[in-house]
């Protein structure tokens, strides 16, 4: 059976999410390891901080669609 045009915009849409997800995981991965051998810069604290709140944004968006389906 055919998926249609809203179900294929959702499958893509759940692969931008996993994409973006993946890709803040590696920058928090990079954070906490220069953590151990470093002190952070104003700027990397600011940029980890934001790269949480967008990861947490991103599940809530996972969520929601969940509920939908």
């Amino acid at each position: 059976m055919p998926k249609s045009e809203e179900q294929i915009m959702d499958s893509r849409r759940w692969v931008e999410i996993s994409n973006d997800l993946a890709r803040l995981l590696a920058e928090q991965t990079e954070f906490f390891k220069k953590g151990a051998r470093a002190k952070h810069t104003s700027d990397e604290l600011r940029e980890h901080e934001a790269s949480r709140d967008r990861a947490r944004e991103l599940f809530a968006q996972l969520e929601q669609s969940r509920k939908a389906a």
